[in-house]
């Protein structure tokens, strides 16, 4: 008998020896999981109304991504994998007696179900109808003066892209700002918005950026690397498999993991337990180089690109200058719901959120603190703000931006505060020469492609042909 209990006892030494933490009993989890960050763990928390002496808000403006979502099709057909990846888990821990989870983990995952369907495809969920809602509510607390006001339709303008989560969004808003959207006019969304969803318009982009392969150099760098390379065989590992997972396989399961997380933000997915804190972070800075180049300073396009909202805002605000404004009564809030890109985009044009070098496959370590981070600047729900004061000083116009309800400090302003000529002067360009020409794919050029594709394929026959009798 006591022989049996030793037996029993070394058993369970070595077990908990090989386990690694217990991520059911994380108190302090990482939750920054890049564009499918859940907002209400990265926004300002503070409620208190924004008191700047001798100046009242008069204008707001927001570009705000959609709230939480469901996953795209393609994304949900993969996750139709996870439940036989979830029994091979178990199975190598109570059978082959391979893996590191510990017991609270590998029962959170056993009772794991996936409860997405096809026809929810890219819907917002519950959770981000409730992002908007109290986003709003916040920024009313935050301006009451200006956004405390019945609603009219000439006080406030809405503006969404044509999809049900950004119109369910812009819904959810109305609702946190005036108690409800019913008598809110939203109009009919545009096909093709090239203010607020410019890059869908633009041939150039989709051709040299958005279907390009070479916008995922970087990642896919990173990801031959032997940080990446590491994380592979270590999640292969912690779940007990002889063999390495593949990306596929890995992306699976962070996508579970963050989807789950920011759906159910007071819930433990149990997919995250695949992964250490420093993993997850690797992951992060793994979706931070794709956006980087897809959407960010990482290509010229993209900064151009976010000229539409920036010429926008500029223009809105010109309007205010006039002291005498109000016989041309001008919005007091100016909202539009639009997407991801749409955000990065407009801060590349901004200048917010700029490193002071490139993000790239071999800088992971020096770039821990980077402001290029799409965990806090383009989570589900993420949002820029800039609201226009009139003051009574000598600089009678002020601008004030925000960027996930937290104060931009802005280069060249006092402390957030920035003098309107100042920003005005700075994007006067932007504003007036801001078009979408160069987004055409020249069909001369297209032509003199297809020319010098000729005359290359020629040549490679007529070398070809010629070696034959060299040799």
């Amino acid at each position: 008998m006591d022989l049996l209990l030793c037996s029993v006892l070394l058993v369970a030494m070595a077990t908990a020896y090989e386990q690694d933490y217990c991520y059911a009993d994380e108190e302090n989890p990482y939750l920054k999981y890049g564009t499918k960050t859940a907002y209400e763990f990265v926004h300002d928390k503070s409620r208190n109304p924004e008191n700047i002496p001798h100046c009242r808000p008069i204008q707001f403006w927001l570009l705000s991504r959609h709230g939480t979502r469901f996953p795209d099709k393609s994304d949900i057909s993969a996750m139709q994998h996870l439940p036989d990846l979830r029994d091979q888990i178990l199975n190598n821990h109570e059978k082959r007696r391979k893996g590191r989870l510990c017991h609270k983990d590998l029962d959170n995952l056993r009772s794991w179900s996936l409860s997405v369907f096809p026809s929810q495809a890219s819907e917002l969920t519950n959770q981000g109808y409730d992002d908007l809602k109290f986003m709003a509510r916040r920024f009313k607390t935050k301006f009451p003066t200006l956004l405390q006001q019945t609603y009219s339709p000439d006080l406030f303008e809405f503006r969404f892209t044509d999809s049900q989560r950004t119109k369910a969004s812009a819904t959810a808003f109305a609702d946190g700002l005036f108690g409800s959207s019913s008598g809110v006019n939203f109009p009919q969304p545009l096909q093709n918005d090239t203010l607020i969803k410019p890059y869908d318009s633009c041939p150039k982009w989709k051709k040299e950026v958005g279907n390009n392969n070479r916008t995922l150099e970087e990642k896919h760098l990173f990801e031959m690397g032997p940080l990446m390379q590491a994380l592979v065989q270590n999640v292969s590992e912690r779940l007990g498999f002889s063999y390495k997972l593949t990306y596929v396989q890995m992306d699976q399961m962070y996508d579970m993991c963050r989807f789950d997380k920011a759906w159910n933000i007071r819930s433990t997915s149990p997919w995250c337990a695949a992964f250490s804190k420093e993993e997850l972070q690797l992951l992060e800075y793994r979706e931070d180089l794709e956006y980087y180049y897809h959407a960010g300073y990482g290509n010229d396009i993209n900064i151009k690109l976010g000229c539409t909202t920036v010429r926008d805002m500029i223009n809105h605000f010109s309007q205010l200058e006039d002291r005498n404004h109000r016989d041309n009564i001008q919005p007091a809030g100016i909202f539009y719901f639009t997407h991801s890109s749409a955000i990065q985009m407009t801060l590349a044009q901004l200048g917010i959120a700029k490193d002071s070098e490139h993000l790239t496959h071999s800088n992971y370590n020096s770039m821990r603190n980077r402001k290029w981070k799409t965990s806090d600047i383009a989570p589900f729900a993420s949002n820029l703000a800039a609201v226009f004061f009139k003051c009574e000083m000598e600089e009678m116009h002020r601008v004030i931006f925000y960027l996930g309800e937290h104060l931009v400090r802005y280069e060249g302003c006092n402390v957030g505060l920035c003098s309107w000529s100042y920003i005005k002067d700075k994007f006067a360009n932007v504003a007036s020469q801001c078009n979408l020409d160069f987004c055409s794919l020249d069909g001369s050029g297209s032509h003199r492609q297809l020319a010098i594709s000729w005359l290359t394929a020629s040549a490679f026959v007529v070398v070809s042909v010629c070696r034959q009798f060299v040799i």
